[in-house]
């Protein structure tokens, strides 16, 4: 009898043991996904500002703002009297 209480016993704990395992690879699981989500939301957003970036640092837009500001291109420099 007792030998049939230890092996009950040790399949309890093992059954435990297993749904604590499969618990945890479930939690892991959707941690997993909602970092794989940031990580995807993150390169969308690097792309974004690469491409405002560079649409920035264009030559034309760079004058333009030169402008807006009061700044003189060199090439259009005048030398005071």
């Amino acid at each position: 009898m007792r030998a049939a209480v230890r092996f009950g016993l040790l399949y309890l704990l093992s059954l435990l043991l297993l749904f604590a395992l499969g618990h945890r690879n479930q939690v892991e699981k959707a941690a997993l996904a909602r970092m794989e989500a940031r990580l995807a939301e993150l390169k969308a957003e690097e792309e974004a500002l690469l491409q405002e970036t560079w649409r920035a640092s264009r030559p034309l837009r760079v004058l333009e703002w030169a402008e807006k500001e009061g700044f003189i291109p060199m090439s259009k420099g005048r030398w005071a009297p």
